[in-house]
């Protein structure tokens, strides 16, 4: 029989389903993360053996979009949890235990630089491996792009005016518009890799997919909201994926690099104001006041970006004068 302590209605009816699974009905469940969403995790140890449940209520975030994009990063030769039982109807699976050494830990050793590479070649294997398979995606089109742009105002700045608002961050909606689209992974950060045993990176929280951006994922992984790095480092790492992109045909030879760092800028401020506001939203809606720490950490990424392109300055002085509560 399943074991499990502080058992809410979702774990009770977790319970229940494993235990009518006869290769998962005995063992222990205890809870092993919850993220910024609706969405948690349970970890199962049984027979000897650990697995992954993720509990995803299915009117709020359903897992077929999991299911269906863990199989094409599959078949990008991308590192996934395997899916080993399903019901999506209740919104569980049963996935394969990825462990507990997240980049966010093993970037403190010594084998931060290539654990940044390998991450970066990841991104390149989606990038062009999932040329064709992008197209069935949700396109990260203006509306989208402009929807994301709004959380920012809307908890850090609500008093400004929103059609000005809309007209000073237009070149960032621009400049998503303009670049390549490919596979886009959406959340491709140190908290989002897993390093396996044989040293390479575990893909996990790849739901949200869309067709983007060339740049967004690097951007989000070298300018991690969770991890500091250094400004200069980030802009050479940026051009060596810039340089892979154009070898695997992705880029044009032509493109200067000035020209990819504005791209990888101007996504980044895009992101980054995203998150700042997600952040603020989840303490002052959802009273989880955490994430309110990584905030200064976003703002200088912002700063940085924004010091570097005269035609951002009214977003620069938005920035400055943002209502922060970190």
């Amino acid at each position: 029989m399943l074991v499990m302590e502080g058992e809410d209605l979702r774990a009770q009816a977790v319970k229940s389903w494993l235990n009518g699974l006869t290769e998962f009905r005995d063992g222990q469940l205890a809870i092993a993360s919850a993220d910024a969403s609706f969405r948690r995790y349970f970890r199962l140890t049984c027979n000897g053996e650990t697995f992954v449940i993720m509990d995803a209520p299915p009117d709020k975030e359903p897992c077929e979009p999991f299911v269906r994009i863990a199989e094409l990063l599959r078949g990008a030769g991308v590192r996934v949890p395997g899916i080993l039982a399903q019901d999506l109807e209740q919104g569980f699976l049963v996935l394969t235990d990825f462990g507990d050494l997240h980049y966010q830990e093993a970037l403190e050793g010594p084998d931060r630089d290539n654990l940044y590479d390998l991450a970066l070649e990841e991104i390149l294997k989606v990038q062009a491996g999932l040329l064709r398979e992008a197209e069935s995606l949700p396109a990260y089109d203006e509306e989208w792009i402009r929807m994301e742009l709004e959380i920012f105002r809307e908890w850090c700045h609500p008093e400004f005016p929103q059609a000005e608002y809309a007209e000073i961050v237009d070149p960032l909606v621009q400049v998503f518009l303009e670049q390549p689209q490919v596979f886009v992974h959406r959340d491709f950060h140190c908290r989002n890799l897993l390093v396996l045993p044989d040293g390479q990176p575990g893909v996990i929280d790849f739901q949200g997919a869309l067709r983007g951006p060339v740049t967004y994922d690097p951007v989000s992984l070298l300018r991690d909201c969770y991890v500091d790095n250094d400004d200069d480092w980030i802009r050479t790492k940026a051009i060596l994926h810039k340089n892979a992109l154009v070898r695997a045909g992705l880029l044009p030879t032509s493109l200067a690099d000035e020209d990819f760092l504005r791209w990888f800028d101007f996504v980044g401020l895009q992101r980054h104001l995203k998150c700042i506001g997600i952040f603020h939203r989840l303490k002052l809606r959802d009273g989880k006041g955490g994430y309110l720490a990584e905030v200064p950490r976003v703002l200088g990424y912002v700063r940085q970006a924004l010091s570097r392109w005269p035609e951002l300055e009214k977003l620069q002085s938005l920035a400055a004068t943002a209502n922060l509560l970190a």
